[in-house]
C-alpha cells in the first residue's frame, strides 16, 4: 500500500477530566471505562464526516468501495500476536457501550478465545501504544482498509491558552497512515481535524449523534 503518515496533536484535558468523573461510577457497574472508548466513538463520528475514509480498495477491480457501516477495530496484542477484533455499528453505540465491547473483545483476544466474527468486518482501525509507552508511531493499515489511527500516551505538558498564559495540560499525539491511492493528503487532514474536534470537546461524544453533529 503506497502509505503516508500524518500526525497531529490533541489536548485531551477535558477528555481526562470527563473520563475521571465518570470511571468510578462506571466501574461501579462493571464498565471499565478507558481513553480507547473515546478514541472509538470519535473515530466514528468523523468517518461520518469524511466518508472517503471509510472504505476499502478492490486492487482486482481497481475500484474505491464506500462502506455504510461503521466498523472499527481495535489493535489487541494477544500471546499468539496482533489481533484486531472488530466493534459493529460503533456509530450506534454510545460511549459506555463501547467500553463494555472493548473490554469483551480485549478479554477474548488475550485468552485466546476471539471467534471469527469478531475479527472480520472492520472498516477503520485504532491501535494505541500508549500502554506500553510510547509517543508517536506509524501504523501498519490493516489491509483492504484505507486508514488506521495510532494513539501515543497521554502526558502532561505546559502549554499556553489563548491569553498567553502558560497551564498545565493533558497531551496526546495521534498518529494516522492512510492509503494515498484513495485519501490525499487534504483529505487525511480533514479527517485528524474532526477526530480532534471530538476528543477536544469530548461532550459532544455523549450526546446522540443527530445532536452531536
Amino acid at each position: 500500500i503506497p502509505h503516508y503518515s500524518y500526525i497531529d496533536e490533541c489536548d485531551l484535558t477535558d477528555l481526562v477530566r470527563l473520563r475521571n468523573q465518570l470511571r468510578e461510577p462506571l466501574n461501579a457497574s462493571g464498565v471499565k471505562l478507558t481513553y480507547l472508548a473515546f478514541f472509538v466513538k470519535a473515530v466514528a463520528r468523523s468517518l461520518k464526516e469524511v466518508p472517503i475514509v471509510n472504505s476499502t480498495y478492490d486492487e482486482a477491480a481497481g475500484e474505491v468501495v464506500l462502506h455504510d457501516r461503521y466498523n472499527v477495530g481495535i489493535a489487541v496484542a494477544a500471546p499468539a500476536g496482533l489481533l484486531v477484533p472488530v466493534i459493529k455499528g460503533a456509530d450506534k453505540k454510545d460511549v459506555v457501550a463501547i467500553a463494555a465491547e472493548i473490554d469483551r473483545l480485549s478479554r477474548d483476544a488475550k485468552a485466546g478465545k476471539s471467534k471469527l466474527e469478531d475479527l472480520r468486518g472492520g472498516t477503520f482501525t485504532v491501535t494505541s501504544v500508549g500502554g506500553i509507552g510510547g509517543l508517536i508511531s506509524t501504523p501498519i493499515i490493516n489491509h483492504p482498509e484505507v486508514g488506521i489511527m495510532g494513539v501515543g500516551r497521554v502526558v502532561k505538558r505546559p502549554v499556553y491558552d489563548a491569553h498567553g498564559d502558560l497551564r498545565p495540560a493533558d497531551i496526546l499525539f495521534l498518529s494516522f497512515s492512510f492509503d494515498h491511492r484513495v485519501v490525499d493528503g487534504a483529505v487525511g487532514a480533514a479527517f485528524g481535524n474532526a477526530v480532534l474536534r471530538y476528543l477536544q470537546a469530548p461532550a459532544l461524544l455523549l450526546l446522540p449523534e443527530k445532536i452531536g453533529d
